[in-house]
């Protein structure tokens, strides 16, 4: 049973959590059945299975809830499902025992297929060794030889016109494999921004252990991003290239905002414009589909929007809806995105900055695992952050905000206020 405790001064937060909480550990399914994998559900409630854009999605919610085991059975079982004579594509849905979900697969060329899937599966993984340490997702054959693959294989089988970028069929048919997550998209695309972006993510992560050849490339795809796929007139950027060779510059949904959510938009003028076209469409046509809110608090997260985070996180716990993406998504939110944190647990190695929004004054996240170590913080307004290490296996280095950086021992606590520390 997971310790973690979120407790707070305003009641709608604790209320979310507690539900978000109790809604989460109850999809979780490792002990359902005899032969099942350690598995939680991912998809649709009606159907008993886990996904790969669910699963990579609800990774980070699910470790803050303990459920690395089960992270790493999934994540793993999708790896593997990429193979040869599926051209590099990993499978998109397994049944909990692991076999093949048929709703989505007739053959090892018909089968439910998305590009953005391909990288995100590398990039959550990678996310997860920085909050696990825990050697296994790296070391592991499997996970190690696909996160390759990924960037190398997979592109090379799919890339028909040598830019280094995969193309998809260009028919909008998600069993002939599509270029975007969005799909409901009214104009099919060959090469979609939301891919773009997690390959650019993939790239960094798979860089961090396998070499600078593998960013200069995530470099060059930004920067080709950022000159090309701009237009000034319209103050955005195109959410793909179509069958014709042209860019759409429409509102994308998933295709839209998974760029900055990555980065790929950078940090300058053009990305505060786009961000502002993003929030724009949201109240115009916002998401028909709860899931697809799901990623919006991260996406303003990133960025220092924390009164727009809050805005989407509060849709979502206002919502308590059943899919569960939605609640492991909302703990991830009220946790990681409210306080900032950002893990690096094989180095020991932690950085917290508050995005608290005017309408929370206090929160307080109790035994968050980082690694072996396992903290409680609390951040009042934007102004203090407080940090005690219960226990680990040894030293932790955390910098808070632009306050400064503190190694801790186990048992200890450091209190920041603006520019000063206060340690017990």
């Amino acid at each position: 049973m997971s310790e973690l405790t979120v407790t707070s001064d305003n009641a709608f937060v604790a209320e979310g959590f507690a539900w978000a909480k109790k809604r989460a550990l109850a999809w979780v399914q490792t002990d359902a059945a005899a032969g099942n994998l350690p598995s939680y559900w991912a998809g649709y409630p009606s159907r008993q299975m886990f996904y790969s854009r669910d699963v990579c999605h609800q990774a980070v919610g699910a470790h803050l809830l303990g459920l690395d085991a089960e992270n790493f059975a999934m994540l793993r079982h999708f790896a593997r499902s990429a193979t040869v004579s599926r051209k590099w594509y990993p499978l998109w849905a397994f049944h909990f025992d692991g076999s093949i979900a048929a709703l989505d697969y007739h053959s090892d060329d018909h089968f439910v297929r998305e590009i953005p899937a391909v990288f995100d599966l590398t990039y959550r993984s990678l996310e997860q060794y920085g909050w696990t340490g825990d050697r296994q997702w790296i070391d592991d054959p499997d996970l190690a030889a696909y996160y390759v693959r990924s960037v190398e294989d997979f592109v090379a089988a799919h890339d028909s016109d040598g830019d280094g970028l995969p193309e998809a069929s260009g028919t909008g048919d998600i069993f002939a494999g599509t270029a975007t997550y969005n799909e409901h998209s009214d104009a099919p695309l060959i090469v979609a921004s939301d891919g773009l972006a997690l390959h650019y993510a993939a790239l960094n992560a798979v860089a961090r252990h396998h070499g600078d050849g593998y960013r200069a490339r995530a470099v060059a795809i930004q920067e080709e991003f950022l000159a090309n796929w701009w237009d000034e007139s319209l103050g955005r950027f195109a959410r793909g290239r179509t069958l014709g060779g042209g860019f759409d510059f429409g509102w994308g949904l998933e295709s839209s905002w998974i760029v900055p959510m990555t980065g790929l938009s950078g940090d300058g003028v053009q990305n505060e414009r786009f961000l502002n076209y993003i929030e724009e469409q949201l109240e115009l046509s916002p998401p028909a589909n709860i899931e697809a809110s799901s990623y919006l608090p991260e996406v303003f997260f990133r960025h220092g929007r924390d009164e727009s985070a809050w805005r989407w996180l509060r849709h979502l716990i206002d919502s308590r809806d059943d899919y569960p993406e939605i609640s492991f998504t909302v703990v991830q939110y009220l946790v990681a995105g409210l306080l900032g944190i950002q893990p690096d647990a094989a180095s020991a190695y932690l950085t917290i900055e508050s995005h608290l929004p005017a309408a929370i004054g206090r929160l307080t996240a109790d035994h968050v695992r980082v690694g072996e170590w396992d903290l409680r913080i609390t951040q009042v307004g934007r102004h203090t952050t407080e940090l005690t290490v219960h226990s680990g296996p040894g030293p932790l280095t955390v910098s808070i905000g632009s306050a400064g950086t503190w190694t801790l021992e186990p048992g200890r606590s450091v209190r920041v206020t603006t520019q000063t520390k206060d340690p017990s």
